[in-house]
């Protein structure tokens, strides 16, 4: 008997004012990512997730949609999200990346787990970008979050998919790379549609 595979892919974006046709185009490839993740794992439960992440102070900081079959539902919630706030560069990733880890608190370590990161702008911390990037906190998370322990822990039991829009989250990717577990996949795509570019498991 073929055991039943479950898929859990949690879509994690920057939801400031600069990526509203990035915000489009996610939506219009969800089903596209699926249909090819589904012709992988043919025997396939999928469930979809979001995370909407912005900067600190803003009106909506984050938004979470957690797991659900319904991947009509989240296309829809995701026409609805407005790409406002971002009062400087660097933007609150570690925010966004701390939800979409307490999302996966309760699904199942034998499961195919996996995010995919769209973003336009780095993390908040000089370690993250380069210095002409406007950063309010250039010290890292005002909250305390070590930004890359966080990536180090997510590393353990997910595989993660950056999608790039520009070079200026080259630097944070490239730190986020030299602290992830060598057993998960991390993968580094050029915009949408997910087209690898790098690989190094």
């Amino acid at each position: 008997m073929t055991r039943l595979i479950r898929v859990y892919l949690c879509f994690v974006m920057d939801c400031t004012g600069s990526m509203q046709p990035w915000i489009d185009a996610a939506r219009d490839q969800i089903q596209r990512m699926i249909a090819e993740t589904r012709r992988e794992f043919p025997n396939t439960e999928f469930y979809v997730g979001f995370v909407g992440y912005r900067d600190y102070g803003d009106r909506e900081p984050v938004m979470v949609v957690p797991f659900s079959q319904d991947i009509h539902g989240l296309r829809d919630i995701l026409a609805r999200i407005p790409p406002e706030g971002g009062n400087d560069l660097a933007e609150d990733v570690a925010g966004g990346l701390r939800a979409a880890g307490d999302l996966f608190r309760t699904v199942s370590l034998d499961s195919v787990r996996h995010i995919v990161h769209i973003a336009d702008a780095p993390a908040h911390g000089m370690a993250f970008h380069a210095p002409h990037i406007s950063d309010r906190f250039p010290r890292g998370d005002p909250s305390g979050t070590d930004l890359l322990e966080l990536v180090r822990n997510l590393s353990e039991t997910i595989d993660y998919t950056f999608v790039r829009i520009d070079d200026s989250t080259d630097t944070m990717v490239e730190q986020f790379h030299n602290v992830w577990n060598s057993v998960r996949l991390f993968r580094v795509a050029d915009v949408l549609p997910l087209q690898a570019t790098t690989t190094a498991p």
